[in-house]
């Protein structure tokens, strides 16, 4: 390879650069994608979150293949810059000194990632967070060791109870523990101590502005699909129902 110094060398990083911001507008075009068809009803809140979360880890993963230097990396990733129609042929054969036919690109730069599970935060301590601001839904598949919910609604996948202090009835016994979630809720009138293993929880959101958090590898099937048809579990209205969502459809029931 010719000397990298000077313009060439500067000439190398501007056609890297290209090349992440090329595939970095691919992701989020996918991103923009999902969360279109969310907007639509088309695609579960879920599958939707998975896909920001894809687009996270294939943006560590593209940071970690361009920091591997050397001659033949730099070659490979400018025969890759050539594949997306980012440089000529020419330039490459010039800045390598091979025949770019010669040149491979990187397998590991299409490899698609797994969504960075590690980054997300303990449940225990998005529970606590958003708590403190005020009532929030929980997700979780009752159908899970350890969870203890009415038998009523013991065996379904997409339970979601209401939790928060100074709700009527009051949670007087709500507890944030390091195993799990628990407090006396009411079911129909019909009072229930609940306790939710974090390993049951897959999503927590704030009733009052939306904020939460998805926990994708705990997601169950069952709730990656989008409906309309979902009913509110029990035979009585809830006494402090939240706001109606208008315009989304959801696959979620509430039970309170």
């Amino acid at each position: 390879m010719p000397d990298a110094g000077g313009r060439d060398a500067n000439r190398i990083q501007e056609i890297l650069a290209a090349l992440i911001k090329q595939r970095l507008r691919v992701s989020l075009e996918r991103v923009e994608s999902a969360l279109g068809r969310w907007r639509k009803g088309e695609l579960g809140p879920f599958e939707a979150h998975a896909e920001v979360l894809a687009h996270v880890a294939r943006a560590d993963h593209l940071a970690d293949v361009m920091s591997k230097c050397g001659r033949e990396r730099t070659a490979s990733l400018l025969r890759a810059a050539l594949d997306a129609r980012l440089v000529s042929r020419d330039e490459v054969e010039r800045l390598t000194g091979e025949d770019p036919d010669t040149i491979t690109a990187p397998e590991d730069l299409d490899t698609e990632p797994a969504a960075a599970g590690p980054r997300l935060p303990p449940k225990r301590e998005v529970v606590s967070k958003l708590l403190g601001d005020g009532p929030i839904l929980v997700h979780l598949d009752a159908r899970r060791p350890g969870v203890a919910v009415p038998d009523s609604v013991a065996t379904d996948p997409r339970l979601v109870l209401r939790f928060g202090h100074g709700l009527s009835p009051a949670i007087t016994d709500l507890d944030i523990g390091d195993d799990a979630l628990s407090g006396t809720l009411s079911f129909g009138g019909v009072f229930h101590h609940c306790v939710l293993p974090w390993s049951a929880v897959y999503a927590v959101v704030s009733e009052g502005d939306q904020r939460g958090m998805v926990w994708p590898d705990d997601v169950p099937p069952e709730a990656m699909t989008s409906s309309d048809d979902a009913a509110e579990a029990g035979d009585e209205p809830p006494a402090a129902a939240p706001p109606k969502r208008s315009g989304r459809a959801t696959h979620l029931k509430l039970v309170e």
